[in-house]
């Protein structure tokens, strides 16, 4: 009756304890040990432990009292052990007391290296404290000695236990809410500093204070990747100037594996793992007994990683991590923000000069032509002043709509260049031949068109007067070639009798038919000038596909023959009559014949063909080598003047098919190239088949 008594009143002390301990501020580190000692003395035992633990955080806090000393325990991977294999965690798993009569002898004693337990026999009872029906921790009282503690011990720890265990879960909730709300102001006041300034070092060294702060830890540090290496360049704590500058190979220590693997990692006895390095305590100075490190991440690319050492209570929890992986995103956002403006920055400083000092003029319009900005050779060439231009629509700078044909760049893709040639109008009313590239530039939603003027002034200069030269050459040429081959008609017709020489009159043959391809030559170089010009082709009648043929044949006979090859002709039946000037349809399919014989061989067949197109509305002439024919991506470019694919070593300057396509185009029809059936090159053109009534037959044969 009297131990029952003398129990009730040291819960009646145990509960005054308790709300006094709640009167100070619900401070777990007081409550933790008055509530030890107080069960150590009433059970008058030698030493005790009270643990704290969290399921998914492990240990939170643990307590020692060793006769009249109480201190927070800093050996915590031994707690761990004790809460995985030991009575503590046993108890807490079954929500039962145990009570151990030898530690020696017992299995479930799990021995403290440094502690008496370890080599002498002692007891034990360890109880779960139980808050809301959840164990939150234990606390275990020992004495030395076998069998020292009774049933009366057991139902006086699990009273003190159920009578704490309310206020430690409020204190140690207190705790918690007290650290969310810190870590809330400083993530909070990181967001800010983020926000408000771009010097990421004055945002780095602000956010390692006050993480140091939360953490308590001895000291944190920034390590940024610099090619192959991990450069520490902020600290904040113990051995700060000391460990900036400091650099490890990027897949060196724990830093470098969290670096490597892009995932944080708590290591609380480090010299037990193969990963650590000692340089780092080496070079500050420190001993590292327990680590945190968490990647910094921004766009799939690890920056570097943060990491803090040694925190107050020997050991890091998760929820320490997780902080820490928090702060390193928003350490992260601020790095990754602090690039992008400098890469920004350079990036405009870089385009402005571009922009300015080049030798083109450059023009920037919106999409409706307005002039939003000009660079300075555009003020130089055209004489204008910025303020002069901006606002203005480019067509001010043409005589005429040059922006009709400019926005049709909108359409195309971002980056594609249409090209067309105009005259530009300066200030002092000047026009200068410009060849303007305009293409679109911008993000699709805000489009821009970016225009470049090349002055092509002494090209169009040097054009026109190669031009003029080669017409010139050509005129004067025509009538010492029309006297030279009105001298061999004569010679053959009058002067020489072919049964008396027939050597000689095969050579006049030969020059007079020379002549005549050579004429034809000039009057196609000629007929170039005035098809560009636009003038409308004189001379047309209507003449039959065989006459035309028969001529061709004729004129390519001795070239052919010369060179082992053979010309065929194919011609479907009911062909109508062609409308057209015979003598450039000629010239036209001589040319190319010609172009043909220049890349065949001996013995190659070159097949000439006439049909009425499918749809019966074009008479279609083409011409089949054998050669090794013309790639795909050339085909097109090979009838612009002076144009010739590469590789190409036969003689020519590369007006022959260009002479081609303008007069197939005059006449009203198109020329185009394939591959022939043998694999070579098949040029195809078509002239319209329904031109020729019977009155313009009538009428031509008088």
């Amino acid at each position: 009756m009297q131990k029952q008594q003398e129990h009730l009143q040291l819960l009646y002390v145990v509960n005054d304890m308790l709300r006094q301990a709640e009167a100070d501020g619900l401070n777990i580190s007081v409550i933790l040990p008055r509530v030890l000692r107080v069960a150590a003395v009433e059970l008058n035992a030698s030493s005790g432990s009270i643990i704290i633990a969290d399921t998914e955080s492990g240990v939170e806090y643990s307590w020692n009292v060793d006769g009249d000393d109480s201190y927070q325990t800093h050996y915590l991977p031994f707690i761990g052990q004790v809460m995985e294999y030991g009575i503590a965690g046993q108890a807490v798993r079954s929500h039962q007391t145990i009570c151990i009569q030898n530690t020696l002898t017992d299995p479930r004693w799990w021995r403290r290296p440094d502690h008496a337990t370890a080599m002498e026999p002692w007891s034990a009872i360890c109880t779960p404290l139980i808050a809301r029906n959840r164990p939150i921790g234990a606390i275990t009282i020992t004495k030395q000695g076998v069998g020292q503690f009774d049933f009366s011990d057991v139902n006086l720890l699990e009273a003190i236990a159920r009578q704490a265990a309310s206020n430690i879960e409020n204190a140690r909730l207190h705790t918690t809410t007290q650290r969310q709300l810190r870590e809330a102001e400083l993530f909070n006041a990181a967001s800010k500093a983020i926000n408000s300034s771009l010097d990421v070092n004055e945002i780095m060294q602000s956010m390692l204070r006050q993480m140091n702060e939360l953490l308590n830890a001895e000291a944190i540090s920034v390590a940024l990747v610099e090619g192959d290496e991990l450069v520490y360049r902020l600290a904040e704590g113990a051995g700060k100037d000391e460990i900036v500058g400091l650099r490890l190979p990027r897949n060196h220590g724990i830093t470098g594996w969290v670096m490597e693997n892009a995932q944080p990692v708590i290591v609380n006895d480090p010299r037990k793992d193969a990963r650590f390095t000692t340089i780092g305590d080496q070079r500050s100075g420190l001993r590292t007994d327990a680590i945190i490190c968490a990647p910094l991440e921004a766009n799939e690319r690890v920056l570097g990683t943060i990491q803090a050492i040694n925190p107050p209570n020997g050991m890091f929890l998760n929820d320490d991590l997780r902080v820490l992986n928090r702060l390193a995103s928003l350490a992260s956002s601020a790095i990754d923000k602090s690039e992008q403006y400098h890469r920004t920055q350079a990036a405009e400083a870089r385009y402005t000069n571009l922009f300015e000092d080049s030798i083109d003029a450059i023009i920037i319009t919106d999409h409706d032509g307005i002039i939003r900005e000009v660079n300075r050779r555009v003020r130089s060439f055209l004489k204008y002043k910025r303020r002069d231009l901006v606002g203005v629509s480019i067509d001010k700078l043409h005589r005429g709509n040059i922006l009709a044909e400019g926005r049709d760049v909108l359409g195309e893709s971002v980056g594609k260049v249409h090209v067309m040639q105009r005259r530009a109008v300066t200030q002092d009313e000047q026009l200068i031949p410009v060849e303007v590239h305009v293409k679109r530039t911008g993000d699709g939603k805000y489009d821009e068109l970016q225009w470049i003027y090349h002055d092509i002034s002494k090209q169009v200069e040097l054009e026109q007067m190669r031009d003029d030269l080669t017409a010139m050459l050509f005129h004067d040429m025509q009538n010492p070639l029309s006297n030279v081959i009105s001298s061999l008609e004569l010679l053959d017709d009058d002067l020489l009798p072919k049964d008396i020489d027939p050597i000689a009159s095969m050579m006049v043959t030969v020059a007079y038919r020379s002549s005549q391809r050579l004429r034809h030559l000039i009057r196609s170089l000629l007929d170039i000038n005035q098809l560009e010009a636009g003038h409308p082709i004189h001379e047309q009648r209507c003449v039959t596909t065989d006459e035309i043929f028969e001529f061709v044949a004729l004129m390519m006979e001795m070239p052919m023959q010369t060179k082992g090859m053979t010309l065929a002709l194919e011609i479907a039946d009911g062909l109508p009559l062609l409308h057209v000037n015979k003598d450039m349809i000629e010239r036209i399919i001589i040319n190319l014949i010609d172009n043909a014989v220049k890349f065949s061989k001996r013995g190659d067949t070159i097949t000439l063909t006439a049909k009425l197109d499918n749809a019966q509305k074009y008479v279609e002439i083409s011409l089949a080598d054998e050669g090794p024919g013309i790639p795909a991506k050339y085909r097109r470019s090979i009838f612009e003047k002076f144009y010739r694919t590469p590789n190409n070593t036969s003689k020519g300057i590369g007006l022959g098919l260009a002479f081609c396509r303008l007069a197939v185009e005059a006449h009203g029809g198109g020329i185009w190239v394939t591959e022939s059936p043998s694999g070579g090159a098949q040029f195809n053109f078509s002239i319209p088949a329904d031109r020729c009534s019977e009155k313009q037959i009538e009428s031509e044969n008088g």
